[in-house]
């Protein structure tokens, strides 16, 4: 089978598409999955670059990268999921031909989905839906969302609004009229300043500096990344989500109707490529490696 594998922390010059041994049939109820689509997402990166390399400090290479992923099971079933890499401290990666996959990692792809656009789907999603359980909010409250041109934001904007939350979206001036269309009730720009203490959450998917002082007394803060995640104030609530795998409210989500974006498809042997285009930045939507 062929992977794409990182032989060291470095650059781009560092990603290699290889071929190995086919796994073994796994004794542990793992499922056998052709990966047709998986998505490059900035952790895998970042994961390269040895940004996170404290995460797992006894990881070098080499390894697979990759957490989303869509194919078919040797049954025949098409299933979307995502390996929760650090958690398998980076012993399994979706960027490959084949992946054994527990069960609890994917859920059906509903008929009429086609799996590239599935692929770009289940990290971003989940991560999205556990963040809003975070913030426990009811219909009628207020919600912030920053990044809510990327990934997770966008899919907390869709998620928040279907809930009945106002939802308050931050974006670049070019993504205002597709954020707007994701059900926001009003879109800042990002050179925007923040109102003051106004909202009942903030859901921070961009890393937004000081974004806790747009959220009023007593409210919630919930980070997407650690780093994010700022000290209390004012009776704040913080949190932070760490996504972990979830296949009943994956599938919910998966049937949901999400819009989600692809900003290209490249074959598995052109891994290096998606790095660069992600790297160089300006991209709408996911990159999506291809098995053809």
């Amino acid at each position: 089978m062929r992977v794409v594998e990182v032989q060291r922390y470095g650059g781009i010059d560092a990603l290699r598409v290889v071929e190995r041994t086919s796994p073994v049939p796994d004794t542990a109820g793992r499922v056998r999955v052709r990966v047709e689509a998986a998505a490059v997402n900035p952790v895998d990166v970042a994961t390269r670059a040895g940004w996170l390399a404290a995460l797992l400090p006894d990881l070098t290479g080499p390894f697979v990268l990759g957490w989303d992923f869509a194919g078919v099971t040797d049954d025949g079933q098409r299933v979307a999921g995502f390996v929760p890499w650090f958690e398998q401290g980076g012993t399994v990666g979706a960027q490959a031909s084949v992946l054994f996959a527990d069960p609890a990692w994917f859920a059906p792809v509903p008929a009429g989905t086609d799996l590239v656009t599935a692929a770009t789907l289940p990290l971003n999603a989940v991560t999205a839906a556990q963040a809003l359980r975070i913030a426990g909010l009811s219909a009628g409250q207020s919600l912030l969302v920053t990044g809510a041109s990327g990934g997770v934001g966008g899919f907390a904007v869709q998620l928040a609004a279907a809930a009945g939350v106002e939802v308050t979206a931050v974006a670049s001036t070019s993504d205002e009229p597709f954020v707007a269309g994701l059900g926001a009730k009003t879109v800042l720009s990002r050179t925007d300043p923040l109102p003051p203490k106004a909202f009942d959450a903030v859901l921070d998917a961009a890393s937004v500096p000081g974004a806790i002082g747009a959220v009023r007394d007593g409210g919630v803060h919930v980070a997407v990344t650690d780093p994010a995640a700022p000290a209390a104030e004012r009776g704040v609530r913080v949190g932070t989500v760490h996504v972990t795998p979830d296949r009943a409210l994956l599938a919910e989500l998966l049937g949901a109707g999400l819009v989600t974006r692809v900003a290209g498809t490249l074959p598995l042997d052109e891994a290096a490529e998606a790095h660069r285009r992600l790297e160089a930045g300006g991209l709408r939507g996911k990159l999506v490696l291809t098995a053809s």
